[in-house]
C-alpha cells in the first residue's frame, strides 16, 4: 500500500486504496469518496448469551453503540473543513505552487513544465467551479500546505476529493 503524504509537511493525505484518476497534466489527483457507517456492530451467532452476549430476556446493560454515517476519506485522514474566498484561494493556490515548483526543480525537474500547465488549467477550474467546492486541511490544520478541494459530482452522494500531485510524495507502507 501506498500512502501520499504532503511533501513539505510530511502529514499522510490520501492512499491507493482509493481509485484516482489523474487530470490537469497528471499534476491533480481525483478520488470519489463513499459515506460508510461507523460503529453499531451488533452480531448475533444465535448462541444467546453463552459467548457474552445477552438473552433475549436480558436488558441491555446501558451500553450505546451509536451508527454513525460518515465519509470514508475524511474520517480516515481526518480532514478538517476550511473556508476560502475566492481571492483568497488564488493567493494560496500561487504561493503553494512556487512551492511545488521549487520542490520539482530540486527533485523532478522533468515534472516543471506539465506542472506549471496543469496548475494554470487547474486554477481556472477552481475559479469557474469556486462556489460548488469545499476546502479541506488535514489534521494539524496546517494552511501553508496541501488544501484538499472538495465537490459533489452530478449524481453522487459523497464528495469527490482533489489533490494536487507533484505537491505528494509516495510512501510505500
Amino acid at each position: 500500500m501506498k500512502i501520499y503524504v504532503d511533501a513539505f509537511s510530511g502529514e499522510e493525505i490520501v492512499s491507493d486504496s482509493f481509485n484516482m484518476e489523474e487530470k490537469f497534466e497528471g499534476v491533480i489527483g481525483e478520488v470519489q469518496s463513499q459515506d460508510i457507517v461507523k460503529g453499531a456492530l451488533n452480531v448475533d451467532v444465535g448462541a444467546g448469551g453463552h459467548f457474552g452476549g445477552k438473552n433475549e430476556d436480558e436488558e441491555d446493560a446501558g451500553v450505546e453503540d451509536q451508527a454513525q454515517k460518515v465519509n470514508n476519506i475524511i474520517d480516515a485522514f481526518k480532514y478538517a473543513e476550511t473556508q476560502f474566498t475566492k481571492a483568497d484561494y488564488v493567493t494560496y493556490f500561487k504561493t503553494y505552487a512556487k512551492k511545488v515548483k521549487a520542490y520539482l526543480e530540486a527533485n523532478k525537474p522533468n515534472r516543471v513544465a506539465p506542472f506549471q500547465k496543469g496548475a494554470g488549467e487547474f486554477i481556472k477550474w477552481v475559479s469557474a467551479n469556486f462556489n460548488d467546492l469545499q476546502f479541506y486541511c488535514p489534521e494539524s490544520y496546517d494552511m501553508e500546505n496541501h488544501i484538499v478541494l472538495g465537490y459533489y459530482k452530478e449524481g453522487q452522494a459523497a464528495p469527490a476529493f482533489v489533490y494536487i500531485l507533484d505537491g505528494l510524495k509516495e510512501v510505500k507502507m
